[in-house]
């Protein structure tokens, strides 16, 4: 008997031991924390406070996503997509007739069955679109700039609100660059109905303070004179405006793990940013991009 007690114990340690390296047993891996906040771009732009809520359907579907990539570390995406029915077809194409400008006739594209061809929503946000491969994208001669695009600027700051950190107060985060999602070799003849932005890396763990928010804005560059929400700031971003306005609360807890929550607000100011500097002039065929800048 006093030989089977060490023998039970071996046998009960190699059970625990088998169980232990069983697929079955082994713990998942762990995916890192998201966070996704669904939008709607209306034109014109609409508040999202205000109490009577959206009149109609959006222009585009929006998702901001953010998602921890490490500890101390975020990505930050939005994300734009339209619906690509015949129906939102014809609302597309009433929507971006503009008819009292003569060059509409030069830039808009029809297939072989003489239907209006979508407009690459990639192009239609990125700067420094090619002038006659990438659909309505391109350099306006008379300004001999590429004043039609959307750009997302990320700018930190402390609890209070009235400090803008360093790590954003002489330089934002700032891009303008859109990519397809589901496609690859897009080109003329393709037809593209959502863009992702380029991808935006938050180092919260670098920044002093233990919590804050971010302020992140989406603009267009050239609003062709549609008007802005009344509640919206009234400086112009470029010749354009805001499209919609985000704010990401973020607080360190003891174990220096961070406590992040994203809503859509009115937005308290502009972007303060000088878009005309930044984009750059054409200089013909030589295209000065925009330098984008994704992380701090």
């Amino acid at each position: 008997m006093r030989r089977l007690a060490p023998i039970a114990v071996a046998l009960t340690l190699v059970v625990v031991s088998s169980c232990s390296n069983s697929p079955e047993s082994e713990p998942a891996p762990a995916i890192p924390p998201k966070k996704t906040l669904d939008f709607g771009i209306y034109w014109p732009p609409q508040d999202p406070a205000d109490p009577a809520g959206p009149i109609g359907e959006p222009l585009l579907h929006g998702e901001l996503l953010l998602h921890e990539a490490a500890p101390d570390s975020y990505k930050l995406t939005i994300e734009l997509a339209r619906s690509a029915d015949e129906e939102h077809r014809e609302i597309w194409n009433n929507r971006l007739a503009y008819r009292e400008y003569d060059w509409m006739g030069r830039v808009r594209v029809w297939d072989v069955d003489k239907k209006w061809l979508w407009p690459n929503v990639p192009y239609l946000l990125r700067a420094h679109g090619r002038s006659r491969v990438d659909r309505y994208g391109g350099v306006d001669p008379g300004k001999d700039a590429d004043n039609d695009f959307a750009a997302v600027l990320i700018r930190a700051y402390d609890q209070t609100g009235q400090v803008e950190l360093a790590a954003t107060e002489e330089a934002p985060l700032v891009s303008a660059e859109w990519h397809p999602v589901g496609m690859e070799n897009v080109d003329r003849q393709s037809v593209v109905h959502t863009a992702r932005s380029d991808e935006f890396t938050l180092l919260l763990g670098s920044l002093e303070a233990q919590q804050g928010w971010l302020g992140v804005w989406l603009i267009y560059a050239d609003f062709m004179g549609s008007p802005s929400p009344a509640t919206w700031p009234k400086k112009l971003e470029w010749a354009g405006g805001i499209l919609a306005y985000f704010e990401i609360d973020w607080n360190t807890s003891a174990d220096g793990r961070h406590d992040l929550s994203m809503e859509q607000k009115t937005p308290p100011s502009d972007t303060g940013f000088d878009w005309e500097k930044w984009i750059g002039p054409h200089n013909g065929d030589k295209r000065d991009r925009a330098v984008a800048r994704l992380a701090w």
